[in-house]
């Protein structure tokens, strides 16, 4: 039997129907909620108990696109500008 986070169930032999590991199986959760829910890459790359470069990854793979819209470009625009008056 597979166990995640709040008492999510799934039976072994849905895994093996699936013809996935439970690691497998965990990876495509994490992505499937990452694409249609938009939950945030570093809660789907824990979920999927991977680092979130490996879960980047493993979305290149899947062609499935990474989220990022014109709230998170400003932020990185904020953050570059910080890091460089630091270095001045």
């Amino acid at each position: 039997m597979v166990m995640f986070e709040n008492d999510v169930i799934i039976p072994k032999e849905f895994a093996s129907l699936a013809g996935k590991t439970e690691k497998e199986l965990k990876l495509e959760l994490a992505i499937f909620f990452y694409k249609e829910f938009k939950i945030s890459s570093g809660k789907a790359a824990r979920f999927a108990e991977i680092p979130r470069v490996a879960f980047y990854r493993e979305l290149g793979k899947h062609q499935v696109p990474v989220n990022y819209d014109v709230d998170d470009f400003e932020q990185d625009l904020k953050t570059l500008e910080k890091l460089n008056l630091n270095t001045l």
